[in-house]
């Protein structure tokens, strides 16, 4: 603490729900002389999302691109590790479900010896349960207990999304998400099973005398090494380009550890589109195209996917009732997103018109839903993935919701801060700097906002700086872009420089980045690690 400024006597508590690029960018520029801030997520990181596909397949490590968020900002008064599962709006409450602590050891046994794994990825539904006092109850045997109520003067809420996989039947039980750490933790121990399972002596030709058994051998060899990528996005065909790179080191000849399955290995891209990265312009949607299928990536256009099983997908073009069994060993959802339970809880505090598309909630310019009540508008402030704002470009003819993109996340995150910091009046359209009592401190930041012509909050206005994808054999589409003028796209080699430069500086800390270029020159001189613990 030394050389630290002793906070405000009287601050506003702001609550932030989530660690993601939003939470990570508010928390980040915000200020805790002026704020009393309180993070609550399940996870205590905040984590690289674009590189996710990357550590699927050990480019780099999970660690070397995550940033605890106490170390975003280690003044912010405290951190809990839960998940938010009810929201009083009127009173400005939120309910937190505490995550059960579980250790090797049991040192916290009778607290949460029995608790099931922490990084369970569905949320756990809690019924909230009030005393008679209006408080809500806890369980002495819990410590702190099980649900807590924490008071905020602003929410805000950066919960994200989870995965839309629920629409497909079988899809849920059996798809493998990336969106999370723990979810490309997951997967890359998935396909290291999977080479092991079809390197076992069960599927080897040599083990049998007859054809049709060598034949029904060949084939199981290599079902367990097809995997399925379902959604033709950026995180569909960055991760297809990652295991192609992957499968072709590990199974190379003649010094690969699998070299003798470089015949078997098959990845399969689905996507429901007539084109790949529908975001991205025409000529570099076509690049993608061929860069894949040049690797061997087998795409599926116009495509859906019907169901999921265990060790099968069935998949049928648009606009016809054939339909395909594929038998495979790992399917991948990346092909669209859904509301977590929080936001529906949420939207049921807010009036009917705070309902936004895809289950999103509807904000202003200034990141704020409707409310019911004008006591309570303005304490309520909703970014990234779950806010729907709608805004229109001069090449547009009508508006159109932002994109669930780290970029709008980011941008939004940080623009909350500043409004906090500045401490306009969020009830007020637009905020206003309030006036100063004749008893209240001398303020240079309010003079230095005036002679900026600040008194008023400008709105929210997203500057996009184009967009990035890997597609493998250190190959990248750049479509380099500010607003709405495009600048130039690049694909092939010099885009690859250009992508991890730029993945490179946006990383979290130097720490990060220090750690992303070492695992890149490790990848680069030894290779992959596929040891299994």
């Amino acid at each position: 603490w030394r050389g630290r400024v002793e906070p405000k006597g009287e601050r506003k508590t702001v609550v932030v729900l989530g660690t993601g690029w939003a939470s990570h960018a508010f928390v980040k520029l915000a200020s805790t002389y002026d704020l009393r801030i309180v993070v609550v997520s399940p996870v205590n990181h905040f984590v690289f999302t674009p590189m996710l596909a990357s550590a699927a397949v050990g480019t780099v490590e999970y660690r070397s691109m995550t940033e605890p968020i106490r170390c975003t900002n280690p003044y912010i008064d405290n951190f809990v590790e839960g998940r938010a599962i009810g929201v009083d709006v009127q009173n400005k409450k939120v309910q937190v479900q505490l995550t059960s602590l579980s250790t090797v050891t049991g040192a916290f046994k009778g607290v949460a010896s029995n608790a099931p794994c922490r990084l369970d990825p569905e949320p756990v539904l809690t019924s909230v349960v009030y005393d008679d006092d209006g408080s809500v109850r806890r369980d002495k045997r819990m410590g702190a207990g099980d649900v807590i109520e924490l008071n905020y003067d602003h929410l805000l809420v950066t919960v994200g999304t989870a995965s839309r996989s629920s629409i497909v039947p079988g899809a849920k039980e059996h798809c493998f998400n990336l969106k999370t750490s723990q979810d490309s933790k997951r997967l890359r121990t998935a396909i290291g099973e999977a080479l092991e399972f079809a390197a076992r002596p069960d599927v080897q030709e040599f083990y049998y005398p007859d054809e049709n058994s060598r034949m029904r051998a060949r084939e199981e060899r290599r079902r367990r090494l097809r995997i399925a990528v379902v959604g033709g996005g950026p995180t569909g065909v960055e991760l297809s380009g990652e295991l192609c790179d992957f499968f072709a080191q590990v199974c190379r000849f003649p010094d690969g550890a699998y070299q003798r399955l470089r015949e078997d290995v098959e990845v399969i891209l689905v996507h429901g589109g007539s084109e790949l990265l529908p975001s991205m312009d025409r000529e570099l949607r076509g690049r993608a195209l061929n860069a894949l299928e040049d690797q061997g990536v087998r795409v599926c256009l116009n495509t859906r996917l019907k169901e999921v099983g265990q060790d099968y997908v069935v998949i049928g073009e648009k606009g016809s009732d054939e339909v395909r069994t594929i038998p495979l060993a790992i399917t991948i959802w990346a092909a669209g997103n859904a509301p977590v339970p929080f936001v529906r809880e949420l939207l049921s505090q807010l009036p009917p018109c705070a309902a936004g598309s895809g289950g999103r909630i509807n904000v202003d310019r200034w990141c704020r839903p409707p409310t019911h009540s004008a006591d309570t508008f303005g304490s309520v402030l909703v970014m990234g993935d779950v806010a729907c704002f709608e805004a229109q470009s001069k090449y547009e003819e009508s508006p159109s919701a932002l994109p669930q993109t780290a970029q709008v996340a980011g941008q939004q995150g940080s623009f909350v801060a500043r409004m906090l910091n500045r401490g306009y009046d969020m009830q007020t359209t637009p905020p206003t700097l309030p006036e100063l009592s004749a008893d209240q401190a001398f303020s240079v930041l309010r003079l230095w906002l005036v002679f900026r012509g600040l008194e008023e909050a400008p709105g929210f206005n997203f500057l996009s700086l184009g967009l990035l994808a890997y597609v493998g054999q250190e190959e990248a589409l750049n479509q380099v872009m500010v607003g709405d003028v495009p600048l130039f796209n690049y694909s092939g080699k010099i885009a690859f420089v250009l992508w991890r430069s730029v993945y490179l500086a946006k990383q979290a800390s130097s720490r990060n980045q220090a750690l992303i270029a070492f695992d890149w020159l490790r990848t680069e001189a030894f290779g992959r690690d596929i040891t299994r613990l």
